[in-house]
């Protein structure tokens, strides 16, 4: 599939294109279905909306847009830059450098990461904005990336958009294992890279469904597997600061002591309640981190700088404004988890994040409509149950006896899902 975009920046970043392809050759635009594939979602979502307009409640679980409130203080500094007249005037492509500023403390002071605001900084709208621009300058049309599955479909979305073909890393059937287990996973990974020939690693850890959190040892073999290979490191640490025993995670940056290259994708979104306001940033490797800024330098002119300003006031507050945040969604979290086994669902128990990863049981493999596992499945749950739920095929190929449930209704609404969820068990059980 050739990419529909140009191969001006990959070809400067690393001085060759892909095999068969030049700067100048014709890479005509791609057929949207030929980048993404067919819209397996489509149906789910016009089920919701023929609910939604008949009137019917929709528990709407099937994305982690947060139902909590952002901290005040960033509402307060937002509203007080609004009034200015010169708040409203273009911003700068990279971030202004109180954010930036923002984002490096951030990392010295949670993660334990040295950043040169200046180098090693720059400010995106959003984490699938810095993920596709960092995929943007690193791959060509046709390359393998390996991506960790189950995959956050975003990740799996920015491989295509930038003309690469995503190679699955089972590193276990067993998340939690692999987290426990450093030399299985590097094994595993080694084998893929050698086989794939793939020069990109794009992770998310914490992850996205399963919530999984590696130790600083499982990034010390995974660093030097890549490091041996020249393979590059991307990693969406979006729940970076949302671990449930209350110690954040080891940042994939920790890999450069092994001398491998990485970048790392952070967002404000779900620690900070702020999914609206696109606040990013990629941080890391010097030159890369200058190749994605060059290109943003061309595609836009930045973020709404009151929205910086908020934004660099959260990331440098000396209260813990995520704590608060995490311990809602631990205990909701809970509820469901423990909800859901007690109905026979096989629950992998989250240790980051925001969602519940969960395998559900044979009693509920219905065929829908001519369709089969977690899509029958999401379609039966909210056309009976009135719960909306992410099916698990759109995680990654072998997921589809999975979903995924997004903790954004409160503690007594869970308790609703799981009882709606009872009363479909109990039907299918008749």
């Amino acid at each position: 599939m050739k990419s529909p975009f140009n191969l001006a920046f990959t070809t400067t970043f690393s001085g060759s294109v892909a095999a068969g392809t030049t700067a100048d050759s014709d890479v005509g635009p791609a057929n949207i279905d030929q980048v993404f594939g067919h819209d397996h979602l489509r149906p789910l979502k016009e089920m919701q909306h023929n609910r939604m307009l008949a009137g019917q409640s929709v528990l709407d679980l099937s994305m982690v847009n947060p139902d909590l409130a952002p901290p005040r203080i960033m509402i307060d500094r937002l509203l007080e830059a609004v009034t200015k007249p010169v708040s409203h005037r273009y911003a700068v492509s990279r971030g202004v450098r109180r954010l930036r500023d923002g984002f490096a403390e951030k990392y010295a002071y949670r993660f334990g990461i040295n950043l040169d605001p200046e180098r090693q900084v720059c400010v995106c709208l959003g984490s699938k904005d810095a993920t596709f621009h960092a995929l943007r300058v690193l791959v060509h049309p046709r390359d393998s990336v390996v991506v960790a599955a189950p995959a956050y479909p975003a990740l799996l979305s920015a491989v295509a958009l930038v003309g690469g073909v995503s190679v699955e890393w089972r590193y276990s059937t067993d998340p939690e294992s692999a987290a426990q287990d450093p030399e299985r996973a590097a094994q595993s990974l080694a084998q893929l890279l050698d086989s794939s020939g793939a020069k990109v690693l794009l992770l998310n850890f914490p992850s996205n469904p399963a919530g999984t959190v590696v130790s600083a040892q499982w990034w010390e073999r995974i660093g030097a597997v890549c490091a041996a290979r020249g393979v590059t490191i991307i990693n969406d640490f979006v729940y970076g600061e949302m671990c449930f025993n209350g110690t954040p995670a080891v940042s994939a940056l920790s890999v450069t002591k092994q001398g491998a290259r990485c970048v790392e994708v952070y967002s404000l979104s779900k620690a900070y309640n702020v999914p609206g306001w696109r606040v990013g940033a990629l941080v890391g490797d010097e030159a890369i981190v200058r190749t994605v800024a060059r290109l943003k330098s061309h595609a836009d002119y930045g973020l709404f700088l009151p929205l910086q300003y908020a934004a660099a006031v959260a990331l440098t507050a000396k209260e813990d404004l995520v704590r608060q945040t995490v311990s809602t969604y631990e205990r909701r979290i809970r509820v469901l988890t423990s909800g859901l086994t007690k109905l026979g669902w096989d629950v992998t128990e989250p240790q980051a994040g925001a969602c519940v990863w969960a395998k559900f049981p044979l009693s509920l493999q219905t065929k829908s409509e001519g369709r089969f596992g977690s899509i029958a499945v999401a379609e039966s749950l909210l056309s009976n149950g009135g719960v909306m739920v992410a099916p698990g095929s759109v995680f990654g190929e072998g997921f589809n006896d999975y979903v995924r449930f997004a903790a954004v209704v409160s503690e007594e609404r869970m308790r609703e899902v799981v009882s709606a969820i009872a009363k479909l068990s109990n039907a299918n059980s008749r």
